[in-house]
């Protein structure tokens, strides 16, 4: 595993040093912790997304949760060097050059979308009245989503290329 942007973060607050740290957990409980904290976070804010009249705030902030997840995910077990390779495509990636691929991508997040968004009105046939918001919102969470985790790996393979960051170093 990887030293990330976010355990160079962690380090530089020294009012977070003070409170238990995760690392400080056996695995098995760190394991268990995360991912009750994970799913509470996903249902709260799908809930709110469903339950109230506010359809897209929970859902960009449940994006850039899930972005920060992904993200957190990939440059803890991705070497450095594949994380700069990865980026590097992607800055060269063009609507011109992308093509038919785009299309295909943005047809499988809206497929993504409404295959979320019915399964939301089956379990709650109230939101009916509110799925042509809950529709678009789905979409805008998982775009979201997916550049929350870009630009921090992008950000993260750029201090691991960095001589004087700690990011990117093996971890002990």
């Amino acid at each position: 595993m990887y030293v990330t942007i976010f355990d160079a973060l962690a380090t530089q607050f020294a009012p977070l040093n003070r409170i238990p740290r995760l690392k400080s957990f056996p695995p098995a409980t760190r394991a268990l912790i995360m991912g009750i904290f994970i799913v509470v976070f996903v249902l709260l804010f799908g809930s709110l997304a469903v339950f109230t009249s506010h359809v897209c705030a929970p859902l960009v902030v449940l994006g850039v949760f899930t972005g920060v997840m992904i993200s957190k995910l990939l440059t803890q077990f991705l070497a450095p060097r594949f994380q700069t390779l990865i980026t590097g495509f992607i800055g060269g990636v063009t609507t011109g050059n992308i093509g038919a691929k785009g299309a295909s991508l943005r047809t499988a997040i809206r497929d993504l979308g409404d295959a979320i968004k019915d399964l939301v009105t089956t379990i709650n046939p109230g939101t009916s009245g509110t799925s042509a918001y809950l529709d678009q919102a789905i979409i805008w969470s998982i775009w979201i989503a997916i550049l929350t985790a870009f630009v921090i790996l992008a950000t993260n393979a750029y201090y691991a290329n960095e001589k004087s960051s700690p990011v990117g170093n093996l971890t002990k």
